[in-house]
C-alpha cells in the first residue's frame, strides 16, 4: 500500500470519529468518563499495593533488626510511616503558596493581555461596527434570557 491509501484510511477514520462525536455525544462522554474511572481505580490499586509492599518490608526489617514482637513491630512501623507522611505534608504545605502565587500571576497576566487585546480591537472598530457588536451582544443576552425563562 502506498501513502495515498494510508491517507485515505486515516481521513475516513477521522471522519467517522468526528461523526460519532457529533451524533452520539452522550456515548462519547460516557466512554471517556468510564475510561477515567478505570484509570483512577488502577492508580488507587497501585498505590495500595505499593503501600502494602513498603509496610511489609518495614515490618521485616524492624523485626529482624530489633528482634521485636508483632505488636511492637507494628507500632514502630506505624510511627515511621506517620513521620514520613507528616514530612511529605509539611513539604507540600511549603510548596502550595508558591504554586498558588505562580498561578495567580499567570492568570493576572492572561487577563490583562486579553483585556488589552479586546481594548485595542474595540478602539480599531468604526462606529457602525461598534453598534453592530453591541447589538449582537444584547441580542444574544436577550435570546439566552428568553430561552432560560421560557422553559
Amino acid at each position: 500500500m502506498n501513502s495515498l491509501d494510508y491517507r485515505k484510511i486515516f481521513r475516513g477514520l477521522a471522519t467517522i470519529g468526528i461523526l460519532i462525536i457529533f451524533l452520539l455525544p452522550h456515548l462519547v462522554f460516557e466512554l471517556v468518563t468510564e475510561a477515567g474511572h478505570v484509570v483512577l481505580e488502577l492508580i488507587v490499586e497501585l498505590g495500595h499495593i505499593v503501600f502494602e509492599w513498603v509496610e511489609i518490608s518495614l515490618d521485616t526489617v524492624i523485626e529482624l533488626l530489633f528482634e521485636t514482637e508483632l505488636h511492637d513491630t507494628q507500632i514502630i512501623v506505624f510511627y515511621i510511616i506517620m513521620a514520613v507522611v507528616c514530612f511529605a505534608l509539611y513539604r507540600l504545605a511549603l510548596l502550595i503558596p508558591r504554586w498558588l502565587r505562580w498561578l495567580y500571576n499567570k492568570l493576572v497576566a492572561y487577563y490583562l493581555g486579553q483585556k488589552n487585546r479586546f481594548s485595542l480591537y474595540w478602539q480599531s472598530l468604526s462606529l457602525l461596527n461598534k453598534i453592530k457588536m453591541a447589538a449582537i451582544g444584547i441580542g444574544v443576552s436577550v435570546g439566552y434570557l428568553y430561552v432560560f425563562f421560557s422553559f
